[in-house]
């Protein structure tokens, strides 16, 4: 069995001599993992489509115990367009916030497509601390991990209910924080993700001084 479909790499890991296993969250199933056969090898051509934070096609066979993944073409090259430090941990923070919230296989395009809208946001050079703020609560509300009705305070319920329902640029155009609020709210909405896949976020203290 075969699937063709679109998605974004997560995450990958090397395996024997020249292979690599990616994990892809992807707009028709979900978070997958994937055989890549010899994109280690100087020649491979589909060693530049696979780095972490690429937008690709892919063409996947269904294996018995690891699929295969047989084509790609890359759409969109997050993880290596404009390349800086700065920009990949940025960009590995999403990647991570994704695989350690959403399940193999659970179809979810929302998801899909909030990562990769936001993945655009990061390449353009929007405010980071604007940018992990509205991902962080638009992604755990579309999994159904967080609702800003259940906020009892007022002002914190008017402030995460705009970043839960409105578009970027509504957001973007309202909310004016200082430093020191993001750092809050931040912290605040990694300690929900942290309690969620028990463990720390490991991309955090990359990103830790970011200016907004």
């Amino acid at each position: 069995m075969y699937f063709r479909t679109e998605g974004v790499i997560l995450f990958r890991r090397n395996f024997g001599e020249a292979d690599r296993i990616l994990t892809i969250y992807t707009r028709d199933h979900g978070k997958v993992t994937a055989l890549a056969k010899g994109v280690r090898r100087p020649r491979s051509r589909k060693a530049g489509h696979v780095e972490l934070g690429n937008w690709c096609k892919i063409f996947v066979a269904r294996g018995k115990n690891l699929d295969l993944l047989t084509e790609v073409e890359l759409k969109r090259p997050f993880g290596i367009a404009d390349f800086s430090e700065q920009k990949a941990n940025k960009i590995y923070h999403l990647l991570e916030l994704v695989d350690g919230l959403t399940p193999e296989k659970q179809k979810n395009p929302q998801v899909f497509i909030l990562l990769v809208q936001f993945l655009k946001k990061i390449s353009i050079g929007e405010s980071f601390n604007l940018v992990s703020s509205v991902f962080k609560i638009k992604l755990l509300s579309t999994l159904g991990f967080f609702s800003a009705q259940n906020l009892k305070s007022l002002k914190a319920k008017e402030l995460f209910q705009l970043m839960e329902e409105a578009d970027f640029e509504t957001i973007k155009e309202k909310v004016k924080l200082q430093q020191s609020a993001y750092l809050k709210l931040l912290s605040f909405l990694d300690s929900i993700i942290e309690n969620l896949t028990q463990t720390k976020l490991k991309t955090s203290r990359f990103i830790s001084n970011e200016s907004c």
